[in-house]
């Protein structure tokens, strides 16, 4: 019978399962709201419920043999609790991976999702083959991950490659991480939106202000020069300090590319070592939503091993 991971990468605003054979091929998938108000239990149960409902698509022709989830977190190595989560405190302090294992009956294994979408991206994706890799997820906030010699660096705490978190501006606008002017208040969906609004922009959503720019609005333009600008000052630093061969760009703001991408290059190239900073490729993303679903999976199969 063949073996699958039941795969979760849950995000501030959606949440995505998925069934994974060791290949990387997905068997079956569903994608779900993620509860906005309330406390954890409302996380936690649709988490379980809709575990339970992949579980019964993939039938007996499959063994479920793990949870891997790709949670929005620092995680503990020591205890599996979930800490430092801006866009999702209701899970502050939850053990999260204890709860699954006795909910589900399955051993769980966590990642932090940026770190996990990296890892899909290296196993199947724009960075297969790549030893050094920088991995961005521009979303509800922005995330980082980092493959280094081909394995993902994690760092003593499990903060390592929190990209969205670099400050750009000492004294700019607070963030969910308790400091102020961090480039997740420039770079992503929720940051686009905000400046939309403080612009005098009339808009619901960071694809409000897109479909904005494309149709030559100069203010939505100036948003996501700004978004640009801010990326390629902390891209910059990054390729100094760790000289990657690739930085991959993935997450739904992704999308927003072309408005983008040149304030980003322009800002490697004016402020980072030249060899290096002529090396890095900067990439979009190849997988998509199935990124940090296949490098939670990816995960799991490896400590399984």
């Amino acid at each position: 019978m063949d073996k699958v991971v039941l795969a979760l990468d849950l995000g501030g605003t959606n949440a995505r399962f998925a069934a994974v054979l060791p290949d990387g091929s997905i068997l079956t998938r569903m994608r779900v709201r993620t509860p906005k108000a309330g406390d954890s239990d409302q996380i936690l149960k649709m988490i379980v419920e809709s575990f339970q409902t992949i579980r019964r698509e993939v039938g007996k022709s499959y063994e479920a043999v793990a949870i891997a989830a790709a949670v929005p977190a620092t995680i503990s190595a020591a205890d599996g609790v979930l800490a430092e989560l801006p866009n999702l405190p209701a899970l502050e302090g939850v053990d999260i991976g204890g709860y699954l294992c006795e909910g589900l009956g399955l051993k769980t294994y966590l990642e932090n999702d940026a770190t996990a979408a990296t890892i899909g991206e290296h196993w199947m994706g724009a960075s297969k083959g790549i030893d050094n890799v920088i991995g961005v997820t521009l979303g509800t906030g922005v995330g980082g991950g980092l493959i280094v010699n081909g394995l993902p660096l994690r760092g003593k705490d499990g903060t390592a490659g929190e990209i969205g978190h670099v400050c750009v501006e000492p004294e700019g606008h607070p963030c969910g991480c308790g400091s102020r002017g961090c480039v997740e208040q420039y770079a992503s969906g929720t940051a686009i939106i905000r400046m939309a609004k403080e612009a005098g922009l009339k808009v619901a959503s960071s694809w409000d202000v897109y479909q904005l720019a494309v149709n030559g609005d100069k203010k939505a333009s100036e948003i996501f020069a700004t978004m640009g600008k801010y990326l390629g000052i902390v891209f910059a630093g990054l390729v100094n300090v760790l000289n990657p061969e690739m930085f991959v760009i993935g997450g739904g703001v992704s999308g927003g590319w072309g408005l983008f991408i040149d304030g980003v290059e322009n800002e490697v190239s004016e402020r980072a070592f030249r060899d290096p900073a002529s090396r890095a490729k900067i990439v979009r993303a190849a997988l998509g939503e199935d990124a940090g679903i296949l490098g939670a999976a990816r995960v799991a199969f490896d400590l399984m091993a």
